[in-house]
């Protein structure tokens, strides 16, 4: 090659440096998208979303991860855990177990051993499993006798939704049968179908017949293809506190919402932390955050009204756990799994431990709505007192058997104020609206998907999002 050849070649190369690094310098930035709420919802969004490389941030008012998913330890004896919130992990929620062993996380068998529940009416108990079919102190008609617990409740609850969803079990969206269904009371509903009001009264045992009906078959839809329930070994926050660890300096914690507001060119969310204000920009926002708490966020945020009149009118249930730890599972020796129904203000309880009797374990009282709402009204030495009477009742051994107690109200946690939407009749309908986004606001949490109450519904709502973004 001669001289001016290669200074031909020469001035080529930079030509072709200098082009190169003009289209760096015009290539679009990465999308920033601010994230609010640290639950399952907004973990697994801002974790989905690092995936396709999102400049993410996580606002989270608490000091933890994980909303309502929250593990008790503390003050319990060594290897037992309460689990205040999500408890339970059907075998049909598929984006919850995945996550679970992407995480590499342990299961175990939600409830073990082949014992008996208990249904506590009218100040006496009758124990399940194989025993016949107990003689109810209710008038009930000759056919509802002849049905009895069991019977009435494939008939006018498992039966009628097996015929109303029938093909429509993995649908994300709530089915239109169950819509139909949505304008009454669970107790209005069951009138309906000629039930007599003692027959109402055992069907409904240690639940509110002032619930939606369709609610209550949305629940069963949820619920009644799973064959299996299993909590994480360790406890369930180990879900959320993996998520977490993933995105490491992406959470920001002790950062309140105080307002959430978006224009032309972006949105934003002032938070509140320990030096004062800030307003944390991006070019999109996903509040992730229940609308019991997020009713007053919205005044920036162009939301039309009736997106707004959806956030102010959803009510959420007030939910009480108490935990009463035991020095054995003593009701295990008399062939019985620590779960009941009952009439009384604690009106379930729920077996937590190891499986071997003569070690500790727990009876959780599980109360939701107005019971819940009652509990709410004493003051925590108040509410164990009563409890504890309450499991003397159901199961007789409780008090010699009782060591100490742990409680949780969601009702009255500030960062919730309740523990999961109380749909009122007619408002299944509104989950669309409750997930529809609004310009450069997106919507994401249980609330926003067909299983409320559930961790999959939240982890659900997040990959909806994380597909609308993309979009």
């Amino acid at each position: 090659m001669n001289r001016r050849a290669f200074l031909a070649a020469l001035s080529a190369a930079a030509l072709a440096r200098g082009a190169n690094a003009a289209f760096a310098s015009v290539a679009p930035p990465r999308k920033k998208v601010v994230i609010v709420g640290g639950g399952l919802a907004g973990l697994s969004c801002a974790y989905e979303l690092r995936k396709y490389n999102f400049d993410v941030v996580l606002l989270e008012g608490q000091g933890r991860a994980g909303g309502r998913v929250q593990t008790l330890r503390e003050g319990l004896y060594q290897g037992l855990s309460a689990e205040t919130g999500a408890t339970r992990i059907p075998d049909t929620h598929e984006l919850t177990l995945s996550y679970v062993r992407e995480f590499g996380l342990t299961l175990e068998p939600f409830r073990s051993g082949d014992f008996a529940d208990v249904v506590h009416l009218r100040g006496k108990n009758y124990v399940g499993g194989h025993n016949p079919e107990p003689d109810w102190p209710l008038q009930l008609t000759a056919e509802e006798r002849r049905l009895g617990r069991k019977g009435l409740a494939q008939r006018y609850m498992a039966g009628p939704l097996q015929s109303l969803v029938k093909g429509d079990e993995n649908s994300l969206n709530v089915p239109k049968a169950i819509l139909e269904q949505d304008n009454a009371t669970l107790g209005d509903y069951l009138k309906k179908q000629g039930l007599s009001p003692d027959a109402i009264e055992l069907l409904t045992v240690g639940g509110d017949t002032t619930v939606s009906a369709g609610l209550l078959f949305l629940v069963e839809l949820n619920e009644q293809i799973s064959r299996q329930y299993f909590h994480i070994a360790g406890g369930n926050d180990l879900l959320p506190a993996a998520l977490a660890n993933q995105l490491g300096g992406a959470v920001r914690y002790g950062c309140k919402a105080v307002s959430i507001g978006q224009d032309d060119g972006g949105a934003w969310v002032v938070i509140e932390n320990a030096e004062g204000h800030e307003t944390v920009r991006g070019d999109l926002l996903v509040t992730t955050l229940p609308f019991s708490v997020s009713r007053n966020l919205f005044s920036d945020a162009r939301i039309p009204e009736d997106k707004q009149r959806a956030i102010r009118e959803l009510k959420y249930f007030a939910v009480d756990k108490i935990f009463l730890q035991m020095r054995s599972q003593f009701w295990k020796k008399n062939g019985q799994s620590g779960f009941a129904n009952t009439d009384l203000l604690s009106e379930r309880f729920w077996s937590l431990g190891p499986e071997h009797a003569d070690q500790r374990g727990l009876l959780l009282s599980y109360v939701i709505g107005n019971k819940a709402a009652k509990l709410d009204q004493m003051d925590m030495q108040s509410r164990i007192k009563q409890t504890l009477a309450d499991a003397e009742s159901v199961f007789p051994g409780a008090d010699e058997h009782f060591e100490g107690a742990r409680t949780k109200s969601w009702g009255q946690d500030p960062w919730q104020l309740g523990a999961f939407p109380a749909f009122a009749p007619g408002q299944l309908s509104s989950i669309p609206l409750n997930a529809r986004r609004e310009g450069r606001i997106f919507f994401a949490g249980e609330h926003t998907s067909r299983y409320n109450g559930w961790m999959q519904g939240a982890i659900e709502s997040a990959h909806r999002v994380v597909k609308e973004i993309r979009a």
